[in-house]
């Protein structure tokens, strides 16, 4: 009698494998970028705390800074070793945005006055943040998507 498997089995087994692979591989992909987008939309709660925590203290908004940088005046108000720049390690970074000039939006084709914006280049990411947040979430510039905070509707009141 012979010990071992024959080569047969061998493939059955390794199908059988391969199949189970290709079915767990993408919801694991899948269940990984809800888990972002559930971060990224707790987050942008958080900054939006923080915001209108200024606001209300200072009566304004930060000012503009760049993707990845968090607005001096924004971070009192957010938790100790909060970030802007997760670009290493989820690849994405947020930007606080403050498009006002004169009182009226500076890209007036989008009508948004401020908002945080997430910067990515993973569409899958985008497109899980989509589906669970309901707020006003828009595309923007480039590789940038907007949460949001004010902006002045196409009859131009606010």
């Amino acid at each position: 009698m012979r010990k071992g498997f024959t080569l047969i089995e061998l493939m059955v087994v390794i199908l059988i494998i391969g199949i189970l692979a290709a079915i767990a591989i993408p919801r694991y992909v899948g269940i990984t970028k809800k888990a972002q987008a559930a971060r990224v939309v707790s987050d942008y709660q958080t900054i939006l705390l923080a915001a209108k925590s200024c606001l209300a203290e200072t009566g304004e908004y930060p000012p503009d800074r760049g993707p990845g940088s968090i607005p001096n005046e924004l971070k009192p108000y957010l938790p100790d070793g909060f970030t802007f720049n997760l670009q290493s390690e989820m690849g994405f970074r947020y930007d606080w945005d403050n498009w006002v000039i004169d009182g009226r939006p500076k890209h007036r084709f989008t009508g948004i006055m401020y908002g945080i914006s997430v910067t990515t280049s993973d569409m899958a990411l985008i497109s899980a943040i989509e589906e669970i947040y309901k707020g006003a979430f828009q595309y923007s510039l480039g590789r940038n998507y907007t949460f949001v905070i004010e902006f002045i509707p196409e009859d131009g009141e606010i």
